[in-house]
């Protein structure tokens, strides 16, 4: 049993629990995500903020969303062009990018396309990291699969 009653926690505290510290390595993020929130189906992730390329990316997606996380990763546009559905795309970018701009932790929601074809609505949870260490601003995210 752990020392922390999980079920008592707000979805959002246990959220915070995920991230943790900036300076954190992804796979703790990852670690945590499934001790911390093991009843939703979460991908974990980070990009560099100028760009929205991803340089992390949780081997859960490709169960949630049945694309390979390499794709994720070695494609600079994936997310944008293939993950969001088209209807939600340009809203959901250009909130993501000026909410990034003005340094501001964010989340949303957007349908996404499965490599299957079915719809799946994510809430993508956002935090802005501030240059550190000679690494470039980053954002650390986690999409949630909801309803």
């Amino acid at each position: 049993m752990s020392i922390i009653d999980i079920p008592a926690l707000s979805l959002d505290q246990r959220l915070e629990g995920v991230f943790g510290e900036n300076t954190d390595p992804m796979f703790l993020l990852d670690e945590r995500a499934a001790e911390l929130i093991p009843d939703y189906q979460a991908i974990v992730w980070e990009c560099d903020a100028k760009t929205f390329v991803f340089s992390h990316v949780s081997q859960s997606a490709e169960e949630i969303v049945g694309y390979p996380a390499r794709r994720w990763v070695d494609e600079p546009t994936f997310w944008a062009d293939v993950v969001l559905h088209h209807d939600d795309r340009d809203e959901s970018v250009t909130y993501c990018a000026s909410e990034t701009a003005c340094d501001r932790d964010h989340d949303f929601e957007y349908r996404a396309r499965t490599a299957d074809g079915r719809v799946i609505r994510l809430r993508d949870v956002v935090r802005v990291v501030p240059p550190m260490d000679g690494h470039p601003k980053r954002l650390r995210g986690i999409m949630l699969v909801v309803g």
